[in-house]
């Protein structure tokens, strides 16, 4: 089951799906209703049988403002799409995994995770929850053969990261991505596939002592001399490509 706030891209992901005789229900919910994700995951159960992970990849990209002019509602708007959505699927999933009797979680941090940043407090601090929890639930259920890792994902090349490009220079887009590119020590972005395969790596259950760790996929970035001198720049890029999906709905869905 694929859920999130857009019909048209759940339909969308249904429909690549069965192009591979695959099957995804598509499932228009609010990840921050409570009782909409509770009924969500019944109805995975139902529909479905056995549930056997979950993939929280929902996320918005906060207000872009220093902390003294961060207010509350921008707060709260950043965390209860990026930190209490997470919360909620794990609390209503991890019953239903643990009666199947295992499987894993996944949920999607940012380079944003290990770090602060400049204008990007809300949003830091909605990804370091993320990992906490993930870590806490961890160890809460290494008994219950569940493994829960967070993917942490540089800049990867989709049209949302290209929207970002346009964003931070209207006049010379492909300007802006090589600058970028040249402070990644393997000198590209991410490609989706690279997303897809290690979150399915993740879920696979291929390596079952593989639990509580976060995990960065960006071309070593975050271990670079140079990520601290492109660090402003990755973070107005992150800031612009996820208020355009905000804008767009691009990024909205939990899978599970």
């Amino acid at each position: 089951m694929a859920i999130g706030r857009r019909q048209d891209a759940l339909a969308e992901t249904a429909n690549e799906a069965a192009k591979l005789d695959g099957r995804v229900v598509p499932k228009a919910i609010d990840v921050t209703d409570e009782s909409q994700y509770r009924a969500a995951i019944a109805e995975a159960e139902s529909t479905f049988g056995p549930i056997s992970f979950l993939f929280s990849n929902a996320g918005i990209g906060g207000a872009h403002k220093a902390l003294v002019d961060l207010s509350l509602d921008e707060l709260d708007a950043i965390m209860n799409v990026s930190f209490r959505g997470v919360f909620i699927g794990m609390k209503y999933a991890l019953p239903a995994i643990k009666r199947a009797g295992g499987g894993a979680i996944l949920n999607c941090g940012s380079l944003l995770s290990f770090k602060g940043a400049p204008r990007r407090g809300d949003y830091a601090a909605a990804k370091h929850a993320v990992i906490a929890l993930t870590k806490t639930a961890a160890g809460e259920h290494a008994q219950d053969r569940i493994q829960i890792n967070c993917l942490c994902p540089g800049p990867i090349d989709t049209a949302l990261q290209h929207a970002s490009e346009v964003l931070v220079n209207p006049a010379d887009p492909n300007y802006e991505r090589r600058r970028f590119e040249s402070a990644i020590p393997m000198g590209r972005y991410g490609s989706p596939e690279e997303v897809a395969d290690l979150a399915a790596f993740l879920l696979s259950g291929a390596v079952p002592y593989l639990t509580g760790v976060a995990i960065p996929l960006d071309g070593a970035l975050s271990q670079s001399d140079e990520s601290h001198r492109s660090n402003q720049r990755f973070c107005y890029l992150a800031m612009s490509a996820m208020r355009f999906s905000s804008a767009t709905g691009w990024r909205e869905s939990s899978t599970s």
